[in-house]
């Protein structure tokens, strides 16, 4: 990873997120962009041209005011955390996040999109915000997503939740690559009704495969996915969390759905959402 996007509304949750995108480009060697995206106003069309040109002038000198003030403090953010090494290009550009982000990682060639999401202050709602949820099912850069409750404390452990599926070796080579930046281990987890039901020859080859490499492979039998999955976060004190976003996954529920208070307390888990290959 050479290139990584990071989108900021300069709050304590983005400030935090600072902290990971900073720390994941150190350890890939990569270069980091800062943006900050803003909206204009809609004007009715009846307004006068001239005061609408004004506003519009008066709003674009305001964001940039105030995105040439921040710039300051995440250097700050950088230089107390020992990061103001990471080199770091900042945008500021008007339009819809999600389009400027799409825009961005294909004409810089973003290898990884980090944002921070909101905490769930309340069980009914969701564990990630709207842009995080619109980024990870438009973009075809991985996204990792920092709860504002994660403290960066290094990432000595990964969880990799797989279906053994050749498409998931894809993703997995790439985390390779990501582990050894921070001499991680990856866990494996593949969740199944029925454990007889697994082909060993499937599981042999994938040993084979990654055989040398700090990876480990579980599977678990059990009904509820998602339920298998955060007991294993637990017991495998996993700092980073890996699934692949395909039609109908583990992280349609988990970007989409309500969480329930027992799978709140995992809101300190950062979560890397790759895409099928």
């Amino acid at each position: 990873m050479k290139k990584i996007l990071f989108p900021t509304d300069f709050s304590e949750t983005a400030n935090n997120a600072l902290i990971y995108a900073l720390k994941m480009a150190d350890s890939q060697k990569a270069t980091l962009f800062v943006l900050h995206a803003y909206e204009m106003p809609v004007i009715s069309a009846t307004a006068n041209p001239v005061m609408v040109q004004d506003v519009y002038k008066s709003i674009e000198l305001s964001n940039f005011e105030n995105f040439k003030d921040q710039v300051p403090f995440i250097r700050d953010i950088a230089k107390e955390n020992n990061l103001d090494h990471v080199p770091m290009n900042f945008i500021l550009e008007e339009g819809f996040l999600n389009s400027i982000l799409k825009k961005r990682v294909e004409e810089e060639e973003i290898d990884l999109v980090v944002m921070g999401t909101n905490g769930n202050s309340g069980w009914d709602r969701k564990l990630l915000g709207s842009n995080t949820i619109n980024a990870i099912n438009s973009l075809k850069a991985p996204v990792l997503s920092v709860p504002h409750d994660a403290v960066f404390n290094g990432i000595n452990s990964i969880a990799f939740s797989t279906l053994f599926n050749t498409s998931d070796k894809i993703v997995l080579d790439k985390l390779v690559k990501i582990a050894k930046g921070y001499d991680a281990t990856i866990k494996c987890i593949h969740v199944v009704e029925d454990v007889d039901s697994i082909k060993q020859e499937v599981v042999d080859s994938w040993l084979e495969h990654y055989k040398g490499n700090p990876i480990t492979f579980a599977i678990v039998e059990g009904k509820e996915v998602e339920k298998e999955i955060f007991t294993f976060l637990d017991k495998e004190n996993i700092d980073l969390l890996v699934s692949v976003k395909r039609n109908r996954s583990f992280l349609d529920k988990l970007f989409t759905s309500s969480m329930t208070k027992k799978l709140s307390y995992h809101t300190h888990v950062p979560i890397i959402a790759f895409h099928e290959e």
